[in-house]
């Protein structure tokens, strides 16, 4: 038994009979893998079967691995609607099984006016709870419903937050129930408003609004180098949930309109290695948004976003940032 996540064993037995499955393969979010090995030895506990694990990265379930035999399970995730996806996959959002309670009341100091609260799916079966309890200490709480990109109401992805955004005219801050900062992050620059961090596994309440200035900055910066771009290399992405074709193509007319030349790149999985054998003076990243936030430095050329270079190409003012979603 996992204490602290339920990954929901079973219910993976359950599929292997099924489907008659003899290979699996698991997939892990960077901050579930620590927990592989143990997950590996419930399931071959219970079925005799061949499991592999997937080495790659993964943030989310548009980040799917490009083949896989028989059953792949991917762990810390909902499906996405709005988004067919080809072969047998299970989707175990593995539930945090930690009570929720303490950090809430910590976090009642901070909150003030009606409350938008909002989670990731370790979590999000918490809302109905910090719900009732709010409301018992006097507190308006509402959950928004987002996009056909999200499975469920309250969820917010990396590259998604129009649950957060369809509310900001109703509310007066955000409360995240979750871990990490990336989902908060883009729940500030998504809709402007406050966020409160409450952590249950952390055990603590944070704010995000120090870390959001830092990342504006960033941005700044990279955004005032791209301007001095002549040849922009246009990134499409392979994976079937980060696809955005025909954005890459409305970009480079955008460019082709500015006197720039640029060109459609399509890869799988972007690195510095695969970027700096192009030459290009600056790029466009029509991938997963995390791309050019998390991992810009590591980068020799400019990696910047669609409404970035709208900034850069005179269309939005800095000012009016806001940050790139999929929807």
């Amino acid at each position: 038994m996992i204490p602290d996540f339920d990954f929901e064993v079973d219910k993976i037995i359950e599929a292997i009979k099924k489907g008659n499955h003899t290979t699996i393969t698991l997939q892990f979010p960077e901050g579930l893998k620590r927990r592989a090995a143990k997950v590996v030895s419930e399931i071959t506990g219970k079925a005799d079967i061949k499991i592999i694990i997937s080495g790659e990265p993964c943030y989310g379930a548009c980040d799917l691995p490009a083949s896989t035999d028989g059953l792949l399970v991917n762990f810390g995730h909902y499906p996405i609607p709005n988004l067919v996806q080809e072969g047998d996959i299970l989707f175990i959002p593995a539930r945090s099984k930690i009570d929720p309670l303490p950090v809430l009341k910590k976090a009642l100091p901070e909150l003030e006016g009606i409350i938008g609260v909002i989670s990731t799916p370790q979590h999000i079966h918490m809302l109905g709870q910090a719900i009732e309890f709010l409301q018992e200490q006097g507190i308006r709480a509402v959950i928004g419903k987002g996009s056909e990109r999200l499975h469920t109401d309250g969820q917010v992805l990396g590259c998604n937050t129009s649950a957060a955004r369809n509310i900001t005219e109703k509310i007066d801050m955000l409360l995240f129930i979750g871990t990490g900062n990336f989902h908060p992050l883009a729940l500030a620059l998504g809709t402007k408003k406050p966020i409160i961090i409450a952590d249950p596994v952390l055990k603590e309440i944070r704010k995000i609004d120090e870390l959001k200035e830092k990342v504006l900055r960033q941005r700044h910066a990279v955004i005032t180098q791209a301007k001095e771009a002549k040849t922009f290399g246009i990134l499409l992405s392979t994976k079937q949930g980060q696809r955005r074709e025909e954005l890459a193509h409305q970009i480079a007319d955008k460019l082709k309109e500015a006197g720039k030349s640029s060109v459609i790149i399509e890869m799988e999985t972007a690195t510095p290695q695969k970027l700096d054998a192009f030459k290009v003076d600056a790029w466009v990243s029509t991938a997963c948004p995390r791309l050019a936030i998390d991992d810009y430095m590591a980068y020799t050329s400019p990696i910047i976003t669609p409404p970035e270079l709208d900034i850069i190409l005179g269309h939005r003012e800095w000012e009016d940032y806001i940050f790139d979603e999929i929807e």
